[in-house]
């Protein structure tokens, strides 16, 4: 900025300072409006904690954007005043500020689009785990490891990445989400295929029968409120041969998200005894066949 817009701005500040009160009267109402708020989340027993959570930055935000207009209001005809001594800069101001424009955006991109809140499990090439904070710069989430393990580590990442990277939402259906599980099995260890799909299909259907019904109830609700086809839930089981040495098991079913590593974990077991229990059978046909060569 030249330097005689910073000597015209020292002199128009002693002659604002209702409007300079003004700005400081609303920063300190706008935080304390946010620590009211968060103390009154804090005291419900009603709600989970990922509502309050989401009810939080919703409205955390909501205050500060409000704070943030009214103070734009405020000083808008000395803004417009310093708009013609601002314009010889703006070209470099933009090409410095291009990441924090971009992050501006991306709050923007997710304000209208929506395409995951707090509380939702997204994906990306450079990172995975649930939304726990939104702001106007940047996103948090609590990161999600190998399986789907929460590793105890925070994610933060600017929301102008949101504009170039492809995001994944893992749980756009809420409380249950369809899950497609994939285990390899070496093609030396299969024997009868229909064994292993019976043994993937009966695992699977115990480990979610808890929830059958309501997932399916789930998931017409859905289709009626966003006027989209769901599957029904119903557990598949498809081969995938693409590797010669190894075929891929696949395994369409529904849980809740928080279960989903406790599901996969007692369908693979299944899986694995059946293929060594075929491994097993096949190695003592082998043998006997050996003693008899043998003799």
């Amino acid at each position: 900025m030249p330097i005689d817009s910073l000597e015209r701005l020292f002199i128009a500040i002693p002659g604002q300072w209702e409007r300079a009160i003004a700005t400081v009267l609303m920063i300190l109402v706008g935080a304390a409006l946010t620590h009211l708020w968060a103390r009154y989340l804090a005291r419900g027993d009603v709600i989970s904690n990922e509502k309050r959570r989401v009810h939080l930055v919703w409205v955390r935000n909501t205050i500060w954007f409000v704070v943030l207009f009214v103070i734009i209001s405020v000083w808008a005809s000395t803004i417009a005043g310093f708009a013609l001594s601002l314009a010889a800069v703006a070209g470099a101001m933009l090409i410095v500020s291009k990441e924090l424009l971009m992050c501006v955006l991306g709050y923007l991109y997710l304000t209208l689009v929506r395409p995951f809140k707090v509380g939702d499990l997204i994906e990306s090439s450079l990172f995975s785990g649930r939304v726990i904070d939104i702001d106007m710069f940047a996103t948090t989430l609590a990161e999600h490891g190998h399986a789907g393990q929460v590793t105890g580590k925070v994610v933060e990442f600017p929301n102008g990445l949101l504009l170039t990277t492809p995001v994944k939402n893992v749980s756009p259906t809420g409380e249950y989400v369809l899950y497609l599980m994939r285990v390899p099995v070496p093609v030396a260890m299969v024997r009868d295929l229909d064994s292993i799909e019976d043994a993937a299909r009966t695992a699977a259907e115990l480990a979610t029968c808890e929830w059958q019904e309501q997932a399916a109830a789930h998931f017409r609700k859905l289709a009626n409120e966003d006027f989209i086809s769901y599957s029904s839930g119903r557990i598949k089981v498809l081969w995938d041969f693409d590797d010669a040495e190894h075929l891929a098991l696949i395994i369409r079913l529904v849980c809740p998200n928080a279960l989903r590593l406790k599901v996969e974990q007692a369908v693979f077991r299944a899986i694995w005894h059946a293929v060594n229990a075929q491994g097993s059978d096949q190695r003592l046909l082998g043998g006997g066949g050996c003693a008899g060569l043998d003799v």
